[in-house]
């Protein structure tokens, strides 16, 4: 079973203000840019799952009760680095602010920054983070446009296997 190394006493777990019916992880308190949200250790799989992170080609962790309450925006206020030892089959996953958020605000991150698909419950469903730059669908990083991939990988958001290839 997985192991919290980091869990932000600021964070809590309460209603999306996104998805109504969903819940989220919210601030507490106002959070400074780089301010770490949680640090998760497990053992990686190759199971892709509806809250999983992949941190490796091939390789997937859940983050924990209090990491799968993170959910998607096109304009994310945070971002997930993930290490993964494929000698250990150990993972951590680090979500840590890009952006200064608001007391009360949802913590979000861009599912497209870490997965290269994501699962076909979640392929292709409508958005609703509601952003000015909102791309209409939930889809991992192959199923953007050339344009969208650039702009990601640009921003520096990017999980390290995250490449361009040719279709």
């Amino acid at each position: 079973m997985g192991n919290y190394l980091i869990k932000n006493k600021n964070v809590r777990i309460s209603d999306s203000l996104l998805v109504v019916g969903e819940k989220a992880l919210v601030a507490n308190e106002d959070l400074p840019k780089n301010t770490i949200v949680f640090l998760y250790e497990d053992s990686a799989t190759d199971q892709r799952t509806r809250t999983s992170i992949q941190v490796a080609e091939n390789k997937h962790i859940e983050p924990g009760e209090f990491g799968e309450f993170a959910n998607h925006s096109c304009s994310p206020n945070s971002q997930i680095i993930a290490n993964y030892d494929d000698s250990t089959n150990i993972a951590e996953v680090l979500m840590i602010t890009v952006l200064p958020i608001k007391k009360g605000e949802e913590i979000t991150f861009d599912y497209a920054t870490t997965e290269t698909t994501v699962t076909a419950d979640l392929l292709n469903k409508k958005c609703l983070c509601k952003s000015q730059n909102c791309r209409g669908k939930i889809v991992g990083f192959n199923g953007l446009s050339l344009k969208e991939k650039m702009l990601l990988l640009s921003k520096d958001l990017t999980a390290n296997y995250m490449q361009i290839t040719e279709d």
